[in-house]
């Protein structure tokens, strides 16, 4: 899987000043080939995946830092509220977010987070 850590590096006094807060950690998010569709062919993995290590101490801090990278994701993950959408999961540390819309969760040291589409129907 590629890696895109060179890409954070330039954005993090941007992400600093737009959080308003100090970003301690560095999280994993992983976005599945469903996903990264969306993005211009030159930033998509070999298999469709994408790794990305971004900044963030909590969910809504990482998926800031990875708005600031792929701005095109924010429409497919979140909604207008900023909740995520029902057909998106968030995988967090291997469990499923279950509260759609408080993304304060707090992340490890070294955060993993797994962003695909649901499943849904019957």
């Amino acid at each position: 899987m590629p890696q895109c850590a060179f890409a954070v590096v330039p954005q993090r006094r941007m992400l600093r000043a737009l959080l308003g807060e100090r970003v301690k950690s560095m999280a994993k998010v992983v976005l599945a080939s469903s996903l990264t569709r969306w993005l211009p062919q030159a930033q998509r993995g070999p298999q469709g995946e994408l790794s990305v290590d971004v900044e963030g101490d909590t969910v809504d801090q990482a998926l800031g830092s990875l708005f600031l990278l792929y701005p095109s994701l924010r429409g497919y993950v979140l909604d207008e509220q900023g909740t995520v959408r029902h057909h998106v999961a968030v995988i967090v540390e291997g469990e499923a977010i279950r509260d759609k819309q408080n993304l304060g969760q707090p992340l490890g040291e070294r955060g993993e987070l797994y962003i695909m589409q649901a499943l849904s129907g019957g």
